[in-house]
């Protein structure tokens, strides 16, 4: 006979949660993954719900996050030229992209985050600001455009707890996009030919 599930306490949805961000700092959960995990965990009713959340995540007495070293502060700038980031990274708490002439690209659906909320300057004269986000996280825009548009199609939303983006800086002459699209789909779109 099955034992009847404990119900979980805020406190211990909390707990879940600092443990996620924890391996995610640690590098051992990227950005989309952390997401869908707090997602998750703001809405389990059960002790065996968060357990099975941080079944992969190493459990330590005190807070790893506390103890691990920040990322070190990103500035990356171009003329006559694309900034891009992509793929497996770590988005440090506070980073800065600059280009005249050219597009700033982040894609942060593979990255790792080193804080719960990360500021990202990104600022362009002739050239666009495109941030990709996983599904979950929060987006907060406070980027300005002179002769542009600021569209925000994804992070206007997301549970307690997920990462937060706050995006400041902006563009002359250009336009600031906020997208999310879950790379399972976009590999199931080049898949199937969609």
């Amino acid at each position: 006979m099955d034992q009847p599930q404990v119900r979980a306490s805020d406190a211990e949805r909390d707990r879940a949660v600092e443990l996620l961000r924890d391996g995610a700092a640690e590098g051992r959960l990227t950005f989309e993954e952390l997401a869908d995990r707090i997602g998750v965990a703001s809405k389990a009713t059960t002790r065996g719900e968060l357990e099975r959340l941080t079944a992969d995540l190493p459990v330590t007495a005190g807070s790893v996050s506390s103890r691990a070293p920040a990322a070190a502060p990103i500035e990356h700038s171009s003329v006559f030229g694309d900034v891009k980031r992509s793929g497996a990274w770590v988005v440090p708490e506070h980073s800065k992209w600059g280009t005249v002439f050219g597009d700033i690209k982040l894609d942060l659906r593979e990255a790792h985050v080193s804080a719960a909320e990360v500021m990202i300057d990104a600022g362009t004269i002739f050239g666009d600001v495109d941030l990709l986000v996983p599904d979950g996280v929060v987006v907060e825009v406070r980027s300005r455009t002179f002769f542009g548009d600021i569209r925000q199609e994804a992070g206007g939303t997301g549970a307690p707890g997920v990462p937060r983006i706050v995006l400041v800086g902006g563009t002359w002459f250009g336009d600031v996009k906020v997208r999310a699209r879950r790379l399972r789909e976009k590999l199931a779109e080049r898949f199937l030919g969609a």
